[in-house]
């Protein structure tokens, strides 16, 4: 069983549920493919995150994300911070040879993502967007139907999801 070792920088909402995310990974996909550990979190606000640490039980924590980025012990760099922050702290993290996991936007314009991807393709590392519902079956079965013409020409589309992420 092969560990993947991730930094998470953001601790707030979505950085949270990407920690419940990791710690259930072996229950709900297995150990096949190795096993998310997560090693160190970053965030700016020190009581929050000294807080979401010892609820996660992490050990290691930092109020400076370029501590997080440079460690030896991160393969991974999971993005969960504000929007504007995201291209910055992607391209480090690619720079400093870590894969990038960013949460939804990877950047603000695509100039900006533009020069995201440039900094991975050079770093030779492997980044991903956090759409995760991509391959959910109610996705394909929804798209089956539109380009079959069933229900016609689409002129609105409304949808509501319903889950708990916590």
């Amino acid at each position: 069983m092969q560990e993947v070792r991730i930094g998470l920088i953001g601790t707030g909402f979505m950085g949270k549920a990407h920690a419940t995310a990791y710690k259930n990974v072996p229950a709900v996909f297995g150990t096949e493919l190795g096993v998310p550990v997560l090693t160190m979190l970053a965030d700016i606000d020190e009581a929050t995150i000294e807080r979401n640490a010892n609820s996660f039980g992490i050990p290691r924590w930092t109020t400076d994300w370029h501590d997080l980025i440079n460690d030896p012990e991160v393969d991974v760099v999971d993005i969960t911070t504000p929007n504007h922050l995201h291209a910055e702290m992607a391209i480090a993290a690619a720079q400093a040879g870590k894969h990038v996991y960013c949460e939804k936007p990877l950047a603000l314009s695509a100039p900006e993502a533009k020069t995201i991807v440039d900094a991975v393709e050079a770093a030779g590392v492997i980044s991903m967007v956090g759409f995760n519902y991509l391959k959910n079956p109610i996705q394909g079965f929804a798209k089956e139907i539109i380009e079959s013409g069933e229900i016609g020409e689409i002129t609105l589309v409304r949808g509501q999801f319903d889950q708990d992420i916590l």
